[in-house]
């Protein structure tokens, strides 16, 4: 089993009985704690996970620095409301995490580590932003794709888009792998269908 991304320490008990409730499985053993960017709400939980499930931490090289210092990776506002909330996201710190991964390029396998998936990296949101896609079923896509705000399973840019262009050639990668339904670290989940839609028309 691959759980993909640690959130922030709040949930790590909530974390813990998912995963409980799935111990009976054939792959009930968390293999590898893979984080999908260095933003603190996907990685802040890492350090106490890695403890309590004794699972390695993989994160992708790009975003490696950010984690280990305990801070976000550098936010790209677009507007003057993500400028505002940038003050305070910024101030935010969480428990530095050496990663035990450094992931590299722009795809691997995941069967290593009990599923039959790969990751690919898909930037615009950070540089070393990764989705975890299952092709022809499901994609976990980090932050790439959210949910617009106030209408959650309607899919929408992120805050803090670095290169809008990229964010969307991102995008278009993990759709040509064909899932059918894209998970979000806010909001959804998305039918593909949708997201081709309200990103190209």
């Amino acid at each position: 089993m691959v759980l993909v991304d640690a959130l922030t320490s709040r949930y790590g008990r909530k974390i813990l009985k998912i995963v409980a409730g799935r111990a009976s499985g054939p792959h009930s053993r968390v293999n590898l704690i893979l984080i999908t960017h260095a933003h603190i709400d996907h990685y802040g939980g890492a350090l106490d996970l890695r403890k309590k499930l004794g699972a390695p931490i993989a994160i992708h090289r790009l975003d490696a620095e950010w984690m280990r210092k305990g801070c976000n990776v550098n936010l790209h506002p677009r507007n003057l409301s993500e400028r505002v909330i940038k003050v305070f996201v910024s101030r935010l710190k969480a428990q530095p995490v050496e990663p035990d991964i450094l992931l590299d390029g722009e795809e691997g396998d995941l069967k290593d580590y009990g599923i039959e998936a790969k990751w690919i990296r898909t930037p615009g949101h950070t540089e070393g932003s990764i989705s975890v896609v299952f092709p022809g079923e499901v994609a976990i896509v980090g932050d790439l794709v959210v949910g617009r705000f106030g209408v959650s399973r309607k899919p929408a840019y992120p805050l803090w888009v670095k290169d809008p262009q990229q964010l969307r050639d991102s995008i278009r990668k993990v759709l040509d792998l064909s899932p059918k339904v894209l998970l979000s670290g806010h909001g959804g989940p998305f039918r593909s269908e949708d997201v081709k839609r309200v990103f190209f028309g």
